[in-house]
């Protein structure tokens, strides 16, 4: 392990004892960063935050074409200064599963069960949901994404454009999808096909902060021929193969029936499970399961607020599934069924769970859930995970540990899981971009104003069409 990879108590302390020191005498620190525009070629601006604190010593972080170049070093001028004072740098938090645009579902079908949720209060709707609206509820789920300190997530919904240009315009990370759900329709399968190979073309006009992946919605909902067809396109054009699997007993109950086997089993049989793939949910699963799920590598996403929520009946396996060799990592699925988007509320949550389910105190430890969070999904998507190091890309927070829920400084995983929540997040930076600076976001109130207005004509439309 590195040692800019992870805090000690000792390191904790410091930083505590830096920061007391660089608020009061105010250490002219520096990071110089090369902004791009969206098309991530052309150098827009430079970046220097002043007053910084890594792994417990102050120092300097310089940033070129969106990566950082140099730790240490002179300072040098920039067209922006981001006071950093007393505040220390920690990678951003990855949302590994997530439906952005349902945050206009957000405390719209609270207190449902999994199916009459989505047959009564989601699905009805998602069908005659505008491009304009999904934009508008991926740029609130954005906001609230930055505001507790998330750079990335990995989606799948409807309008793979209209989520992209909100991701755009947001300035963060995202792998999208177009969610694929036939039915068992011919007719739907194919259009939906079309739709995703003429999506792909389209990728050049994005910036590299968006990635593509097929996602077929789960083995209820998409047909055997166009699971099989997914899993063919993802392996053809070497993209990620994203999927809802074993997230309730009767999906279990009815593979078996119709399939004779267990869910991973299916997917395994028809060539979908392998190092491409993200497994959202898989909490009902047996331990030939389990190997198989370890064996192949798959990115298996944890849901704990939601899974909890929606009352699914089991528990993610976390210790077996990591023994096995699956990537265990953590998300917070849509608004709709969190109800929000607060990586910090589900890594404790998550160990929470673990600890009351094994009867073990022990079961994923603070400093776990925090890599959950932070690493173990990286370098699925391409990214460099939880060291701050020369090279990497040019994501990373700024967190207060002046806040009191940050204090004494006995230990820093320990707060920031059991302890904290977004709020402790002061800035954001991504791609070598501020995204959020002292906790102001450009345009939020645009945003939450516009999110709400397209929350209210979606369901007032659909409502009164019934």
């Amino acid at each position: 392990m590195k040692p800019c990879e992870m805090y000690s108590p000792v390191a904790f302390q410091l930083d505590w004892i830096i920061y007391l020191h660089v608020r009061s005498a105010l250490v002219p620190l520096y990071l110089s960063c090369d902004l791009k525009t969206a098309k991530g070629t052309e150098v827009m601006a430079t970046l220097r935050v002043d007053n910084i604190v890594l792994n417990g010593e102050a120092t300097r972080i310089f940033c070129r074409d969106g990566h950082i170049s140099e730790i240490g070093g002179d300072a040098t001028e920039a067209d922006e200064v981001l006071d950093g004072r007393g505040m220390t740098v920690l990678p951003p938090l990855l949302n590994a599963h997530t439906h952005a645009s349902m945050t206009l579902f957000r405390g719209n079908g609270d207190d449902l069960p999994l199916m009459e949720w989505l047959q009564t209060r989601v699905w009805p709707y998602e069908e005659k949901i505008t491009a304009d609206e999904i934009y508008w509820g991926a740029r609130l789920a954005g906001l609230e994404m930055i505001r507790s300190g998330c750079t990335f997530f990995n989606d799948m919904y409807w309008d793979f454009g209209a989520v992209a240009r909100a991701v755009e315009e947001t300035g963060i990370r995202a792998c999208l999808s177009a969610v694929f759900i036939d039915f068992g329709d011919p007719d739907k399968s194919k259009q939906q096909r079309a739709g995703i190979e003429q999506t792909y073309k389209t990728l050049d006009q994005y910036s590299n902060r968006i990635q593509f992946a097929v996602s077929p919605h789960a083995i209820y909902t998409v047909s055997e021929d166009s699971l099989r067809w997914a899993a063919a396109f993802s392996l053809e054009h070497n993209v990620l193969f994203h999927t809802h699997l074993a997230e309730t007993h009767e999906e279990v109950v009815n593979c078996q029936q119709e399939h004779g086997c267990s869910p991973v089993e299916y997917i395994e049989r028809i060539g979908a499970l392998n190092e491409r793939t993200l497994a959202a949910h898989t909490v009902w699963l047996t331990e030939s399961d389990i190997r198989l799920l370890g064996e192949h590598k798959v990115v298996c996403a944890h849901n704990p607020v939601s899974n909890m929520k929606l009352a699914v009946g089991e528990t993610y396996p976390y210790r077996k599934l990591r023994d096995a060799g699956a990537i265990t990592a953590l998300a917070t699925d849509g608004a709709g069924s969190n109800n929000n988007l607060d990586m910090f509320e589900d890594m404790k949550i998550a160990a929470l769970l673990q600890k009351y389910r094994d009867s073990d105190p022990t079961s994923l430890p603070a400093v776990e859930a925090w890599r959950m969070a932070t690493h173990n999904p990286a370098a699925y998507f391409g990214l460099t995970g939880s060291e701050i190091h020369v090279g990497r890309e040019a994501d990373f927070i700024l967190v207060d540990l002046a806040r009191p829920e940050m204090n004494p400084p006995h230990d820093l995983y320990s707060h920031l899981v059991y302890a904290a929540n977004g709020t402790i997040v002061d800035s954001v930076v991504c791609d070598g971009r501020v995204l959020m600076k002292h906790r102001e976001i450009e345009g939020e109130d645009e945003v939450i104003a516009k999110a709400n207005e397209a929350a209210i004509t979606l369901f007032e439309r659909i409502d009164k069409a019934k």
